[in-house]
């Protein structure tokens, strides 16, 4: 270093005009939106059974069903306001059998939440 003056060699500048953008390729799309459908059930525990269906459905609460599990993204299921783990019951189309050791006292509220999400066509774009 003389006359404290740094020399510093520039590097050579990058060609930018050799790379061409890709073209954007035009595809057809169908234009679809996600939507869900929400099922419930309610019923009241009697002190004794372990499984519930339709039948035993709380009148008052509008149109009540327990889809079958293959058709629906998830369940979820709540004893006495509680979500319980699924080890705990097996739902089957029309009815829920509750597998643990112990029965939900009489009076318990017991409610299946049943979702399902699907895409749906708006048609084509």
């Amino acid at each position: 270093m003389v006359g404290g003056v740094i020399h510093i060699r520039a590097r050579a500048s990058l060609d930018l005009t050799s790379c061409k953008p890709e073209k954007k390729k035009k595809r057809k799309s169908t234009k679809a939106e996600y939507v869900s459908k929400t099922c419930f059930f309610y019923a009241i525990s009697d002190g004794d059974k372990r499984c519930y269906t339709e039948a035993d459905r709380t009148k008052g609460y509008g149109v009540q069903s327990i889809p079958d599990p293959e058709t629906v993204t998830f369940t979820q299921v709540f004893i006495n306001g509680v979500l319980q783990p699924s080890t705990l019951y097996r739902i089957n189309k029309g009815e829920i059998i509750i597998i643990s050791k112990d029965v939900p006292d009489k009076g318990v509220p017991i409610i299946v939440q049943s979702i399902r999400i699907y895409k749906r066509r708006l048609g084509r774009g």
